[in-house]
């Protein structure tokens, strides 16, 4: 579970290079960051997008292969199981991507690189075809899964090459005119898409209500992959800051260096693709009293709770001194993140600060439940 975990961190990072570069090379160059991203690190990166595709299929071959051996149960995950197919897609998308590369300078002709964009947007709908939640409800759960991607990667994928692979700011004010109503864009498609695909993971059956949902959501605390979505979603508001001030107020702020803040924003991001793929290899609480009797409480939820938790454990919020407390530290972490922009303190310092919001954010959260 380790292994796959880490794979799919990775694949996350390979699927943001490769879209952000390839969009990059799509546009003319007076309109991108002067970026240099070696034809070694774009072919590795295709590798990868379809060598880590496959680290969660052989899981599932391992997994079947104790009761009808290893060859049959490649057989039937491969050609049978439409996880399988859809790996067989994304590796052809992948294979015709690297040619793609291999044979031509992309960064020189931005047709060719809008020919790789597609076959990357293909590849990223190969790889969410075979998630979870088209596994549960194939068009819904693939549409939700596949948007909210996509979007991730256009967002997180521009940000990441601009903020690594650039030699320095010039047209960073020509790339921010278009990249920032289009990261606009892609964050309100995150969210929404997100909604669905959570309601799609941990609602059965679909629910359609956003009460239910809620109610799911919280229910769903004691499990890993309920810590880790609060997680995620507490991360999502500092992350959201830094695109805020990267995007919009920059230009308040003298000798403001955007290479340095955007850096500091992919780090966030890059925590939200670790908990990410963790919540991948973890299984949803559709329903929450069989997960307990199942699978047990997530390990850091009972650290924290630390009562018993029968089988028909309902969680209930309840505000008290702690919870208060923590909620005030989490508006002090926040302010500080603030003034770690205005005041141009080192990276180090408003992302130390992002941690003590999350930390103290988390706290609070877990100090009411009752």
């Amino acid at each position: 579970m380790f292994v796959v975990w880490i794979t799919e961190f990775l694949l996350y990072i390979c699927l943001c290079l490769l879209t952000g570069t390839l969009i990059f090379y799509s546009l003319p160059e007076h309109r991108r960051p002067n970026i240099f991203v070696s034809k070694r690190l774009l072919l590795w990166t295709t590798v990868g997008a379809g060598a880590l595709s496959f680290a969660p299929i052989l899981s599932t071959m391992i997994t079947m292969s104790n009761g009808i051996g290893f060859w049959t149960s490649f057989k039937n995950v491969l050609f049978v199981f439409e996880a399988g197919q859809a790996w067989i897609f994304t590796l052809a998308m992948a294979l015709l991507l690297f040619g793609l590369i291999y044979f031509n300078r992309l960064q020189n002709d931005t047709f060719l690189a809008r020919i790789g964009l597609i076959l990357c947007v293909l590849l990223i709908g190969g790889y969410a075809r075979a998630g979870h939640a088209a596994s549960l409800y194939p068009l819904a759960g693939f549409t939700s899964h596949f948007f909210h991607l996509l979007a991730v990667t256009i967002w997180g994928g521009c940000l990441f090459v601009a903020a690594w692979l650039s030699k320095d700011e010039q047209n960073w004010g020509s790339f921010l005119r278009w990249y920032t109503p289009l990261a606009l864009i892609s964050v309100l498609i995150v969210l929404v898409a997100g909604f669905f695909t959570m309601d799609i993971d941990i609602a059965a059956p679909l629910s359609h209500s956003l009460s239910s949902t809620l109610y799911q959501y919280k229910q769903g605390f004691f499990s890993n992959y309920g810590q880790a979505l609060l997680i995620k979603h507490l991360l999502v508001i500092p992350l959201l800051l830094y695109g805020l001030f990267n995007g919009f107020f920059r230009k308040a702020i003298k000798r403001y260096h955007s290479i340095k803040w955007a850096r500091a924003e992919s780090f966030v991001i890059l925590l939200i693709f670790a908990v990410t793929a963790f919540m991948g290899q973890q299984p949803p609480p559709h329903q929450p009293d069989q997960y307990l009797n199942l699978y047990g409480p997530s390990p850091l939820f009972l650290a924290i709770y630390q009562k018993n938790i029968p089988s028909d454990f309902v969680v209930h919020f309840s505000f008290n001194v702690f919870s208060f407390i923590f909620i005030d530290f989490s508006l002090l972490f926040l302010l500080m993140i603030i003034l770690s922009f205005i005041k141009k303190f080192p990276n180090i310092i408003s992302l130390l600060m992002a941690v003590g919001f999350l930390a103290s954010t988390y706290f609070s959260i877990m100090a009411t439940i009752a």
